[in-house]
């Protein structure tokens, strides 16, 4: 059962828990992290459910099914923004005490490790001072916001943005036309999970003009632009976020460096040529409000209470 082998773009790490998995040498703590959509969470439960069919050849089924009893996942609750101090200290722990009812190990994956409250962080700090022999923990993240106390309990195992050649791979052999799919891959940030979204967009060339005319006309200092940005957001939130912050990199690295080579879309060279002077440190500014509003909206945040 080697589901390692349907992580795309990430041969290093597949490399590392591949040697992990057949040396027996296993941490008590992982920590997954590195860009959203870039294949963590899959990685978790392929490394865990690995392990687990080895020791547990007859329970295949059950892992297929997610309904192993040696794995044990926590995720947000779809109404809250935070995972909390009861998930930690009255669900995982309690199940985390008792031995494996089926394999030599128990597996619990954190999803979101950044969204734990400090109460839970304290709670898991406990838990990884003194873990069960048999306990494996792999809080996935796409932040460093963690306390350092639980960072430095954590192998750590750090996931690159996948190449915009392996996510047009991907999108083609899911039927996605070619040029759909490399436009997809370029506006993804190397997010896998972004790009099958951004690639079932209708009118995805229509929407990049969109995001182009209210970036220029912001640039510019067109206050009405400030509406028509605002519109065109709310339609489409996250698709628009990953535009603007695709033109808005390209424009800080264009300014940066003058080297065309360097873009992530040739085309915007023309762009940028046409823009206003502006200070590179505004531009910086720029780029990390737009990342602020992607984050914001991959925790179901409205748009229309963001502050842009």
């Amino acid at each position: 059962m080697d589901d390692l082998s349907k992580i795309i773009g990430q041969n290093k790490v597949v490399d590392f828990l591949r040697t992990c998995v057949d040396n027996q040498n296993l941490s008590h703590a992982y920590l997954y992290y590195g860009p959203a959509g870039v294949g963590k969470m899959t990685a978790a439960i392929a490394f865990a459910t690995g392990i687990l069919a080895r020791e547990d050849p007859a329970g295949r089924v059950l892992l297929t099914d997610r309904a192993h009893p040696d794995l044990f996942i926590i995720e947000r609750m779809a109404d809250k923004t935070r995972l909390s101090k009861d998930q930690i200290s009255k669900e995982m722990q309690p199940w985390l005490a008792l031995k494996p009812y089926r394999a030599k190990h128990r597996f619990v994956i954190i999803r979101d490790a950044h969204l734990l409250t400090i109460e839970a962080g304290n709670a898991l700090l406990k838990i990884l001072e003194e873990p069960p022999e048999y306990a494996i923990l792999i809080l996935v993240t796409d932040e460093a916001a963690i306390m350092e106390t639980i960072l430095s309990r954590c192998q750590p195992v750090r996931f690159q943005a996948v190449s915009e050649e392996d996510i047009v791979a991907v999108l083609t052999t899911r039927g996605i036309d070619v040029e759909q799919a490399r436009c997809a891959a370029q506006v993804s940030q190397g997010s896998v999970a972004a790009a099958l979204d951004i690639a079932q967009e209708a009118g995805l060339s229509e929407k990049w003009d969109l995001a182009r005319h209210a970036f220029v006309a912001l640039a510019r200092g067109k206050m009405a632009a400030l509406f028509e940005a605002a519109e065109a957001i709310e339609k489409a939130p996250n698709l628009l976020s990953y535009m603007l912050s695709t033109i808005l990199r390209d424009v800080y690295v264009y300014r940066s460096t003058a080297n065309p080579a360097l873009l992530m879309i040739s085309e915007h060279e023309d762009l940028i040529n046409s823009l206003p002077a502006a200070a590179l440190d505004r531009i910086g500014a720029a780029v990390n409000r737009v990342q602020a509003l992607q984050k914001q909206l991959r925790y179901n945040v409205n748009p229309l209470t963001l502050g842009i």
